[in-house]
């Protein structure tokens, strides 16, 4: 099976940083939708809204029902499929990770609903690093942030954070921008400075920590609160556990324990170069009487 396929890659996929466009774009776009693009991140962006939609279904069957999305489910002919070829130049799905809705978002995202009323209270600016299907874009925004941008190096990911926000009912901006390859803050606005980065999913190997961790610590230098989920992959090194703290962890249900091969839970943190270092009182005073930290 295909789905068989990309998720066994759960534990050690990586993705390659140089296939990403460097292109913003405002999305919130779908057939019939009521918003407009500003800017397209594909050539051929009506066509492959049309490749998703007829690829994939809209489910609520995750750890955040109140987000709709479109995702790859056994319900989808493409699911039970061989993998797909690239000869023909059609790379729509071949490195689909936007249409899996992965478990540290999963949990990120639940977490977002649950506390982002007092989370992003005073947080206008939010970054969802490596975003997939947008999910944690959309709660933050759904919790009032006033600028959220979704990242993800996959143009095609772009496209469908784009058509989920429009399920919501949502805008969200788009970045396929390798934000990783330069120092963190690197041609930021003054009114795109992130107030709050969420990153899920991104803990694959050891090697893309060891990035993240370094871009991450001069997010924390810079005054942003920086929040992580995952189920517990190869990156989430004894080296990288000192530097969080916990917030909260999720029973998964059991479709995504399937799919994510023996993964049951996952797990936020909170990322910090020391103990409460980095952060301002006011935000542990808000979170720690509701979360399990240690």
């Amino acid at each position: 099976m295909w789905a068989t396929l990309i998720v066994k890659r759960v534990t050690s996929f990586r993705r390659t940083a140089d296939r990403g466009k460097s292109t913003v774009a405002e999305y919130s776009t779908s057939l019939g939708s009521k918003h407009t693009a500003q800017k397209s991140e594909h050539p051929n962006n009506r066509m492959l809204q049309q490749t998703i939609i007829g690829s994939t279904e809209i489910s609520r069957a995750h750890l955040t029902p109140e987000i709709r999305l479109h995702l790859l489910t056994p319900n989808c002919p493409l699911y039970h499929a061989p993998a797909p070829s690239t000869a023909n130049g059609n790379t729509t799905f071949a490195e689909p990770f936007w249409s899996i809705f992965w478990p540290g978002g999963q949990a990120l995202a639940r977490f977002v609903l649950d506390r982002g009323d007092e989370l992003l209270k005073d947080k206008s600016v939010v970054l969802d690093l490596g975003a997939g299907c947008g999910a944690v874009a959309i709660a933050a925004k759904l919790r009032g942030a006033r600028l959220v941008i979704a990242n993800d190096i996959d143009p095609v990911a772009c496209v469908a954070i784009g058509m989920n926000a429009t399920l919501n009912d949502v805008r969200v901006r788009t970045s396929g921008q390798n934000l990783l390859a330069k120092p963190f803050g690197t041609d930021q606005t003054a009114d795109e400075r992130f107030d709050v980065i969420f990153v899920g999913d991104l803990l694959y190997d050891e090697e893309i920590a060891t990035v993240l961790e370094t871009w991450l610590d001069e997010a924390l230098r810079q005054g942003t609160s920086v929040f992580l989920g995952d189920p517990g992959r190869h990156g989430l090194t004894d080296k990288l556990r000192r530097k969080l703290r916990k917030l909260a962890t999720y029973e998964l249900p059991d479709n995504v324990r399937r799919e994510n091969y023996g993964f049951d839970t996952a797990t936020d943190w909170i990322y910090r170069t020391s103990l409460r270092s980095a952060y301002p009182l006011r935000i542990f005073a808000v979170l720690e009487p509701h979360s399990s930290f240690r």
